[in-house]
């Protein structure tokens, strides 16, 4: 349900993502359907009809966006399952209006490096309505609220379930970490400088490294030297330092200094002024949290679509 016109052009969709290009957007085959045939009814669902026309469309949709052929029960399950969104979304007082489905239709082709017309065009040109589209477009939305409302916890992957994840892959949960406060302290050197300035501030920056040994109180050492810059204290976690960094702060006891080193600002010495132990951000494992969101909105989608076809009023005809 999720689909993307690339490039990065997304729709919301609660479990899967499809990709498709523009060039295949254009390619795709035309298959003539009659006037006549066109306006046949394959289906009724609580008394709204399905035509042959809706067939012929969601079929280019579907194989425009999940570029396999699709089956016909495919393409009219799906066309159902539309209907029973939208009925259910009007049980439960959810409206998507057209300023919405347009503001998204246009999100979409703002992402994409589009105007309105020009997705229009690369619709047409696949012998798919934009009309019809945004209609796929708005029972996708509605059905959004729809789950956000019916199972609002589909919608929570806690931290425990990611590390549970992780630990079934044989991957280390990093649960654990340690949350460093420090100080960066730069002994500036100016651009162009010759090789000896340079040598004189690393000499600067290794005396006040030898003297520090509080921050609370031997930042006052560092403002003695001429241009030198003291930046704010700043957190950061140990899983979202660099290796070679993270080994280097370990080294380094509290209200100490790590060695001096270059950078593009002139000589930097760090201040180490406090560490504790915290719960690693398991947010940034997104895809492993993404991935069991899928998993767990696509499950509940099904049980909820399935008991709505249960109580649903289907003619097929």
């Amino acid at each position: 349900m999720k689909a993307m016109i690339e490039p990065r052009t997304t729709i919301w969709a609660p479990g899967r993502t499809a990709v498709v290009s523009l060039a295949i957007l254009a390619a795709v085959v035309v298959l003539p359907v009659s006037p006549a045939g066109a306006q046949q009814i394959v289906a009724f669902v609580y008394g709204e009809p399905i035509t042959a026309l809706d067939i012929d469309q969601r079929t280019r949709i579907i194989e425009v966006f999940s570029r396999k052929k699709a089956a016909r029960k495919e393409v009219l399950d799906e066309l159902v399952d539309q209907k029973l969104k939208l009925h259910q979304a009007k049980r439960l007082d959810i409206d998507i209006d057209a300023t919405q489905i347009n503001r998204e239709y246009a999100a979409m082709a703002r992402r994409g490096g589009r105007s309105t017309s020009e997705l229009d065009d690369a619709f047409r040109q696949a012998g798919i309505s934009p009309t019809t589209f945004k209609t796929k477009l708005r029972a996708d939305l509605a059905w959004r609220d729809v789950m956000q409302k019916m199972s609002p916890g589909s919608f929570q992957v806690r931290d425990a379930d990611v590390v549970a994840a992780l630990v079934a892959r044989g991957q280390p949960a990093n649960s654990k970490a340690m949350q460093y406060t420090m100080r960066q302290v730069v002994f500036v050197v100016p651009r162009g400088s010759p090789d000896s300035a340079r040598a004189a501030r690393l000499k600067e920056a290794e005396s006040l490294r030898a003297k520090f040994q509080d921050c609370e109180r031997d930042l006052a050492l560092a403002r003695e030297y001429r241009e030198v810059v003291i930046r704010d204290p700043v957190v950061r976690i140990s899983t979202d330092l660099p290796q070679r960094l993270r080994d280097l702060i370990e080294k380094t006891p509290d209200g100490r200094m790590t060695p001096p080193e270059p950078t593009a600002s002139g000589i930097e010495v760090v201040a180490i002024c406090a560490r504790k132990e915290t719960v690693a951000d398991l947010n940034s494992r997104t895809e492993i949290r993404e991935e069991l969101l899928s998993q767990r909105v696509d499950a509940q989608e099904k049980k909820i679509l399935d008991d709505l076809r249960r109580k649903a009023v289907i003619d097929y005809r």
